[in-house]
């Protein structure tokens, strides 16, 4: 193999593949970005402007960020695969007044009141008999706090419908009227069911167990002015039912509706995204504000003044479905990131309808704290509960191997029959 990737043929085959990939998808992509260039400049991008080294808030607050981290491949027997996921929270103080800045809550506290950290859960499921869904729905109801049906539906419907359905009788005379019986059982919740593979499932509950992570959170005795997500608040939606494909979707915004209520702001930061043009929005804020500036770029939608963005109208979920993104950048050594509000806390919060000068300077102020956050010299430029968040919960490949060599002894312990536990290929030392 190894000589046939350093022929010049194996080159040419890449020359052709670029060539081809500029000619048919990059031109498209430069003239709608061109149509949006002077309003991202002049109305949508903006500089942060930070805090002083030595600030010393007027009031500190706690931050909270959840993340996971897990794998769909523990340990596979027969047709079961065993999955394993881990979830972290964290909680740091500014602590400006005590000169400790982003100092840590100790775990012992976090674990009195959230319980043990990480936390690990576990699924299985056969994938050929049919019982995928059944499984899956029996986990996520397990992990998320939330049992009451309606109390984890509707919030969905009351933020999509913009008030006007919040019981399970406002369906009437509605679309949605014919599917109520549909949203009364979480296993009902699931209609992406024909395409259940491993990797959905795992993303599915990955998801929704850090969610109940910030659902515990946000009924806590901490009281965080900030609950931190690592990834979007995408939902993505069943196009003939209209409304979430899947319970995650629901969850999302029952967490979100709950974070109003206890005025906490929800976010969900992501490094790796798919909002389109990054660099080039990253390279115009450079050109515009200096080298080393500080900045954000709010990403509208097509309700917002001024409509959405060329540059995205034909990808689905940018933006999301009731949030609001933006992209922004605390560190010229970071590609920009992305981060996601709830759109109903936005309109209540951030927006101030005619008047964008308004609007502008209530984003300045949210991103000057973003960025008072992102400070930590080891994650310069991304939020330092959520960098914590991430190395308490990650899973390492020896943490894995010992996983599985614990799954094999506990096996024998119980005296089960003695399944090949080790992938197919290693019989063959392949």
């Amino acid at each position: 193999m190894l000589e046939k990737i350093l022929t010049d043929q194996f080159r040419k085959k890449l020359k052709l593949l670029f060539t081809d990939i500029q000619n048919q998808q990059d031109r498209r992509d430069e003239e709608e970005f061109a149509k949006d260039e002077q309003r991202i400049k002049t109305q949508l991008l903006s500089t942060v402007d930070p805090y002083p080294p030595d600030v010393l808030l007027d009031e500190d607050f706690l931050v909270a960020a959840i993340d996971g981290s897990g794998t769909d491949n523990l340990m596979l027997l027969d047709d079961v695969r065993v999955h394993l996921f881990s979830t972290a929270s964290i909680l740091v103080n500014t602590n400006t007044q005590a000169e400790q800045v982003f100092e840590p809550i100790r775990t012992e506290l976090i674990e009195e009141e959230l319980g043990e950290q990480p936390h690990l859960e576990t699924h299985w499921h056969s994938g050929v008999r049919y019982d995928a869904s059944k499984k899956l729905a029996e986990t996520l109801a397990e992990v998320y706090p939330v049992k009451d049906i309606a109390n984890l539906v509707l919030p969905f419907f009351k933020d999509h419908s913009g008030g006007s359905i919040s019981a399970y009788s406002d369906f009437t005379g509605t679309e949605y009227e014919r599917r109520v019986p549909s949203l009364k059982d979480i296993s009902s919740l699931i209609s992406r069911e024909r395409i259940l593979t491993n990797p959905i499932v795992h993303e599915e509950i990955r998801k929704v167990s850090e969610y109940a992570a910030a659902h515990n959170i946000l009924t806590s005795k901490f009281m965080p002015k900030y609950v931190m997500l690592d990834g979007a608040m995408s939902v993505f939606m069943h196009h003939v039912f209209k409304y979430p494909s899947m319970p995650s979707g629901f969850m999302l915004r029952e967490l979100a509706s709950l974070a109003r209520k206890e005025n906490v702001i929800l976010c969900a930061v992501s490094k790796n995204h798919t909002i389109p043009f990054a660099h080039k929005i990253a390279k115009m804020a450079r050109d515009v504000f200096g080298e080393g500036a500080k900045w954000f770029c709010h990403l509208p939608c097509s309700s917002d003044p001024g409509g959405g963005l060329h540059i995205y109208e034909d990808r689905t979920y940018i933006p999301p479905r009731l949030a609001v993104p933006y992209l922004f950048s605390f560190s010229r050594d970071n590609r920009p990131s992305r981060i996601d509000f709830d759109r109903i806390w936005w309109l209540e919060t951030i927006f101030v309808k005619d008047d964008p000068v308004a609007t502008r300077n209530n984003e300045k102020a949210l991103f000057r704290e973003l960025e008072f956050m992102s400070r930590d010299a080891r994650w310069y430029g991304y939020p330092v509960a959520l960098a914590l968040a991430h190395e308490q919960c990650k899973l390492s490949y020896e943490d894995l191997r010992l996983a599985r060599e614990i799954c094999r002894d506990v096996r024998i312990e119980m005296k089960l029959d003695s399944v090949k536990t080790e992938p197919y290929r290693a019989d063959y030392n392949l």
